[in-house]
Parts: structure tokens; sequence; C-alpha cells
């Protein structure tokens, strides 16, 4: 079962995992993490009892052994990148019992706030996505395997579309030789290349192609295209934002100098939404009629 499985299948619902002690501690929130962790991950249930209070799953994670193979603790700071399938863990005194709060992110979020799949939120709710300010949040519990949130996307040829989230792009490195980039993901036709041991920053994946962005010398701007070699990235970002264009074509630009066309998208055609950078938008296409794709930086912001 991936996230949104899982997400669909409680949506709505009550869930109470151990159907243990009194009235008042079923149907908590920490219940659908256990069932999430149990679901999407197999962590047994067994393995998590006396896993009490949310505050104790991010305060004292490096005790929580039966989670600590399969997530990994970050840190709340301003700005943070909030992915699909982080265990979002808010302070205790969140609410007047002391115990915290505990949900499931959905990748959405924006600079106040961030989109959860909750449960006892407010008291006594159902699983339902919920809508929270930054208050209070302590941090994440971010899953290890992408690949069991997104059910193989991040693997794919292609990113996950449409779950709200830019993709918090990973860091490609070089090896010792000059790497060619090329304008698609059939890695046939050569737009640059990247010099040895130069960085750049890799934003999803198509086919065996490695799209990635890197500055174009001599300026402040930046470039995107596809790379044969890894650079070290062993899983690609699989986020996505959906972009659609307006009522004309639009051109897309290999650079955000705006010196290189590499093509056009059509009227009301959609995209993967990548990132802003430069005041421009970086997107990846499908090729008219072939199996390729395509990436590059458009003006029109296409929604997002």
């Amino acid at each position: 079962m991936n996230l949104n499985e899982f997400f669909s299948s409680l949506n709505g619902r009550f869930i109470d995992v151990d159907g243990a002690g009194s009235a008042t501690n079923k149907n908590q929130c920490v219940d659908l993490v256990k069932a999430y962790c149990n679901r999407v991950f197999g962590v047994p249930l067994a393995s998590m009892n006396g896993y009490g209070d949310a505050w104790e799953y991010y305060d004292n994670f490096s005790k929580k052994t039966s989670l600590t193979p399969y997530f990994t603790k970050i840190a709340y700071t301003k700005g943070m990148q909030f992915k699909a399938g982080d265990i979002v863990a808010w302070n205790k005194s969140i609410n007047k019992a002391g115990a915290g709060h505990i949900a499931v992110a959905t990748g959405k979020y924006t600079s106040t706030t961030v989109e959860t799949f909750d449960q006892n939120f407010p008291s006594g709710s159902p699983c339902k996505y919920v809508t929270h300010n930054y208050n209070l949040i302590n941090g994440v519990l971010r899953p290890k395997d992408q690949s069991k949130v997104t059910g193989g996307a991040s693997s794919s040829d292609k990113p996950l579309a449409g779950t709200g989230a830019y993709p918090a792009p990973a860091v490609w490195n070089n090896g010792s030789t000059k790497e060619a980039v090329y304008y698609e993901s059939t890695l046939s036709t050569e737009l640059g290349s990247l010099a040895a041991k130069e960085a750049a920053k890799c934003y999803s994946k198509a086919g065996n192609a490695y799209l990635v962005v890197y500055n174009l010398d001599g300026t402040s701007k930046h470039k995107a295209g596809f790379v044969e070699y890894a650079g070290g990235v062993s899983k690609a970002p699989p986020e996505s934002k959906t972009w659609k264009n307006g009522s004309t074509a639009e051109v897309v630009y290999a650079d955000t100098a705006k010196k290189t066309k590499v093509g056009s998208l059509n009227p009301n055609e959609t995209a993967y939404g990548l990132g802003n950078i430069d005041g421009m938008y970086l997107v990846l296409y499908k090729v008219d009629g072939k199996a390729q794709y395509k990436c590059g930086f458009v003006d029109y912001n296409g929604g997002l």
C-alpha cells in the first residue's frame, strides 16, 4: 500500500489499531500513525505497543527502535519543505492534555500552512485532511525509502504529479570527466556540458535521464537539461506541481537568460511544475507523439 492508497482507505473513517483500553484512548492521532507505519512500511503493530503520547515520537525518537530504521528525524526550520509521507510532530503544549499531536503530511504546503492527514483533530474527529499553520511544530520523521510512499514513483520514468509541492532538489556531483547535457530524455541531442567535478541540482528523472539545473557560465542565470550520469543521486525527487498552459502557445527555454529555445507547449497543455528559478518556471513535459520528455523554463506561471 502506498501513501495515497492509505489516505483513501481511511478518509472519513475512524481507526483504532489496538482496541485496548477505555473509550478515551480510542481513535487517537497515534492510531493513525501506527496504521501508517504498519500498512505502508510493514512495521509490526505489536512492536509499537507502548508508543503512546504523540510528542514522544519526535522528542524520544531514538527510543522508538521499531521506527528508527524507517525514518530520519528532522527539526522544523522556517522555509522547511514538507514531503508527502513525512510524519509531522507537534509540541506537547498544543493541547491541554499535554499529549501533543502527530499526523502524516500530504506534500501540500505554503509559506504559512501545511496540509496533513489527521485523526482526532479537533478532538473526536475521524481521519481527514487538515490544514495547519506552523505553530508548535517540532519537526518531522521523514521516510528513508521514498518508494514506499510513492509506490515506486521515485524510480519510475516520470515524477509524481499533483502532489502540490515542488521537489526538494537532490545534490548532483559530476565525476572526473566532462558530462554531456541533452535536450531530451532520450539523450540524443546535445545541449551543453558540465565540467569535471561540477555540481548541479537534480529535480527529477525521466527514463534513465536525470533532469539537472546548473549555473549558466559567466552569469547569475541557470540552465536545465538531461544527463546520463547519476552524479551520486540514488533516487530522484518524485514530487511536482501541475502546470497548465493558457490559450496560447508557450515558448520553452533551456536557460533563464532565454538564450536558447528548446521547444514550446501547446495551448491548454499540462506539464510537471518543478520549481521557480530566477523568476521563471521549470517544467518537464512529454514531446508530442513521442515517448521522450523535454524540460526547460517558461514565463507563464501555469496556475502555480
